[in-house]
């Protein structure tokens, strides 16, 4: 993350497809979005994995992100 914005992590999952969901679903809203992946990160096993997906977005569009990572939850939900 080298650019000029100040990125604000929104989730870390084990669940990469989970990730890219929210990743698809942030920019077709118009949300910037970065993921960095952290192999064998300390802490609780998740499943077996031991690898992290970080969900990072622009501070300034930390509360429309948040709003798009419910939605995203709510749709999982419905299933």
């Amino acid at each position: 993350m080298t650019d000029n914005a100040e990125w604000k992590l929104l989730i870390a999952t084990s669940d990469e497809p989970e990730a890219f969901l929210l990743k698809n679903r942030l920019e077709s809203e118009g949300i910037p979005c970065r993921l960095q992946v952290q192999d064998g990160f300390p802490g609780v096993s998740h499943g077996g994995k031991t690898r992290e997906i970080q969900v990072y977005v622009p501070v300034v569009e930390f509360e429309a992100s948040q709003q798009a990572l419910e939605l995203q939850e709510a749709d999982e939900n419905d299933l």
